[in-house]
């Protein structure tokens, strides 16, 4: 049998591998799946889809799907991924489906289905899904129990909840002027619009939804950002916003046209927390700075570290009682708001903490505890897991310390090295940090030549 599921859903690219057929088949399996748990329930599922030119296509097969098994629909349309969990929860449903591959090209598209509180789906069940799936078991529905199909919107209902989270009045009182760039995605429907109802004075790029992403690529990593980073500096913008396709990570830029590591923000937002709350349980991954360590052991906080992917810091996060997770990355995950990374509520929360401080954004970012990371990654087909397996063979022959939670992590006093298979794309990632630059720069050659060691062989 095969494997559809990745870390969190399934993608590939449009027509060839997430083909309406495909997408259809999805649809029946899940909503059998659904009808076999609660057979006597009336059931119903948000829908919902990112900008991509495939979307509407996949998003019409997907409820072809789910109606077809007697399942009732919510069509939401375009919305942020977290806008579609929020749905979830605030419709009362009893599962979702998001149309989308996140920061992956134009050409590729995927699934995400949830549970009725806007989890990524229970290992468990999705196994259930792929089984129906492959083997074609679906649960037809009679022609006059075909599901029905209502069209709603989320938005105002996501906005409104964001803004019920922060202190307005502290933002309309300093009026941050921040420029935004969500890479035509479906960030471009919400952040511009909740931004200005905070009393921010905003000035959008790339904020037309485009499923071509004409601007540039929707992985928002500082290599395809030197533009806007050049346009919030010229500006004299107080910071910078750039979000990914499907708008549940956000990353900045300060007033100096920097570019800020994911860490760091996340980093802001685990220390106003844990300020606010007189401590908490922060959950991160083995990939994420130890800013975040320093952090909890200075505002009374904990630390559980999980493998990478905000599906598992999420359900970390549902199952310890945790305060606020995050990744490497940029995306933050505030646990009574939506199950998973959340770009539109990281940028409320980090305006305001803005706002409240009175301080320039880069001296926020300064007064943090000081760690120097740097990463690549390595095109890599074949068995990457394997590879990343071997590599943790030869650290250990070579003697040094190694976490294997999730890849290989070498582990040194002052820093660390991680190489780790990605779960969505044919690449091996390579990070490292330590307390200096050169140190930093040390470990990521280490994990690079470990690596060329592991390929070799």
């Amino acid at each position: 049998m095969g494997k559809l599921f990745g870390t969190f859903g399934v993608r590939g690219i449009a027509n060839e591998k997430i083909t309406p057929e495909f997408v259809l088949k999805i649809g029946m399996a899940f909503g059998t799946l659904l009808k076999r748990e609660q057979p006597n329930k009336e059931l119903w599922v948000v829908v919902g889809r990112d900008t991509r030119v495939s979307g509407e296509m996949l998003k019409n097969a997907l409820i072809s799907g789910l109606l077809s098994v007697g399942v009732n629909v919510i069509d939401v349309d375009i919305a942020p991924t977290p806008a579609i969990q929020f749905a979830c929860r605030y419709f009362g449903v009893d599962g979702g489906a998001v149309i989308t591959a996140s920061h992956n090209p134009p050409e590729y598209n995927g699934i995400k289905l949830l549970e009725p509180n806007g989890l990524g789906l229970k290992k468990e069940r999705e196994a259930v899904v792929e089984e129906l799936f492959f083997k074609e078991e679906f649960d037809m529905a009679k022609w006059y129990k075909i599901g029905r199909l209502e069209k709603r919107d989320i938005i105002r209902p996501y906005i409104d909840a964001i803004k019920s989270k922060v202190d307005v009045e502290a933002i309309k009182k300093r009026k941050p002027f921040v420029v935004v760039d969500t890479s035509n995605g479906a960030g471009s429907l919400v952040l511009p619009y909740l931004l200005r109802e905070l009393g921010c004075k905003v000035v959008s790029v790339n904020a037309h939804p485009d499923g071509h992403f004409p601007a540039r690529n929707p992985e928002p990593n500082e290599e395809n950002l030197q533009g806007f980073m050049k346009i919030v500096k010229a500006l004299g913008a107080d910071f910078g916003v750039a979000q990914d396709g499907d708008a549940d990570r956000s990353v900045f830029i300060d007033e100096n046209g920097n570019f800020i590591q994911g860490d760091k923000t996340f980093a802001l937002v685990v220390k106003a927390m844990l300020q606010e709350h007189g401590g908490g349980l922060v959950v991160t991954t083995i990939a994420t700075s130890h800013i975040i360590d320093e952090l909890a052991k200075q505002y009374g906080g904990k630390v559980l570290k999980t493998k990478v992917g905000d599906l598992i810091v999420s359900r970390a996060l549902l199952e310890h009682n945790g305060l606020v997770g995050g990744e490497e990355n940029g995306g933050v995950i505030f646990p009574d708001h939506v199950l998973g990374r959340d770009g539109a509520m990281t940028v409320a929360k980090i305006v305001e903490i803005f706002a409240k401080s009175g301080k320039k954004f880069s001296e926020l970012i300064n007064e943090l505890p000081k760690f120097y990371q740097v990463k690549t990654k390595r095109h890599i087909e074949g068995d990457r897991h394997a590879i990343v397996e071997k590599v943790a063979k030869i650290a250990e022959q070579k003697g040094f310390r190694i976490d294997t939670t999730d890849g290989t992590k070498i582990l040194f006093d002052d820093g660390w090295a991680l190489v780790r298979a990605s779960g969505t794309e044919p690449i091996i990632r390579i990070f490292a940090e330590a307390r200096s630059e050169e140190k930093a720069k040390e470990y990521l050659d280490l994990g690079l030549s470990l690596l060329d060691e592991a390929l070799k062989d």
